[in-house]
């Protein structure tokens, strides 16, 4: 078993990007009208959709410098079976990275600490041709915060396909990712995804392996379905102003502005509102009509 570069992108993409995930956990805000969901619900909600568009922006992210998640961080945790790399464009042919304790245990974060377990396998669709195209098969990938606060700890354990495809001048990942999540004090909740996110450099810049992600703005669409007990729900996601991807940014929460949708049949929708560099989303419930 050994580390390669690829396992501190792997890293950077099970573990730095729950630090951006996190962000997600801000508090909700509902109208004093009648609402078609419990406030307590449409914070879980934004929640799990929030972080899944986290998630997938660290995807599309490409190597980023150690220390992401914090000072005491490690870097590179994961092992790897086979890191062969055909065309050279840093995608591996085939290769499963695997995350354990303590290896995969992160320190000192926010005051609490972060332990990632479970494994990414990633294949390049196109292992004879350098190009920006990689699979990654998340399976039993659990993520699990623990906070001071314990109204911020959560458990999340991730099984499905991200598949990124582009080129310099932007890049789109289609997520079929369904999420298990667990708090203290309430039942599991599963989501399950069904999204594309595309990115696009701002002018001037490119996407490259090897770089961390420029400037850029991202756009979400497609659906999730949130399942708790008998109860289930369907949304459509749409980007009301494009994600601005802030690489300036020097915390994880990397988001700088923009606004996404999340849409029941009804037309009721939750909304969630990225304001500035460093702060958390806010989350409010609209009513149909």
């Amino acid at each position: 078993m050994c580390r390669t570069p690829w396992a501190v992108r792997v890293s950077t993409l099970a573990g730095g990007v729950l630090a951006l995930a996190l962000s997600a956990c801000s508090d909700s805000t509902t109208p004093s009208s009648d609402t078609t969901i419990p406030a307590a619900e449409v914070s879980e909600i934004g929640a799990a959709a929030a972080d899944e568009v986290d998630q997938a922006v660290s995807a599309v992210t490409t190597p980023a410098e150690v220390g992401v998640v914090s000072p005491t961080a490690p870097s590179g945790c994961a092992t790897v079976d086979d890191p062969t790399d055909t065309d050279g464009d840093k995608a591996p042919d085939a290769a499963t990275y695997t995350f354990t304790l303590p290896a995969c245990s992160f320190t000192g974060f926010r005051g609490g600490t972060l332990a990632v377990t479970g494994t990414i396998t990633l294949s390049d669709p196109t292992p004879d041709a350098a190009d920006l195209a990689v699979t990654a098969t998340l399976t039993d990938l659990r993520f699990e915060y623990t906070s001071p606060d314990a109204s911020r700890t959560y458990t999340a354990v991730r099984n499905g396909t991200r598949t990124l495809t582009g080129n310099a001048a932007g890049a789109s990942l289609s997520n079929a990712i369904s999420v298990t999540r667990s708090a203290p004090g309430r039942a599991d909740a599963t989501i399950t995804h069904n999204l594309l996110l595309s990115f696009t450099p701002a002018a001037g810049q490119n996407l490259a392996f090897g770089q961390p992600l420029p400037d850029g703005t991202f756009v979400k669409s497609g659906t999730f379905t949130w399942s708790r007990g008998s109860t289930s729900r369907t949304f459509a996601v749409t980007t009301v102003t494009p994600l601005v991807w802030d690489a300036s940014c020097t915390t994880d929460r990397k988001i700088a502005s923009g606004e996404i949708h999340a849409t029941l049949g009804d037309g009721s929708y939750i909304r969630t509102v990225w304001s500035g560099c460093g702060l958390d989303p806010v989350r409010s419930f609209v009513p149909a009509g």
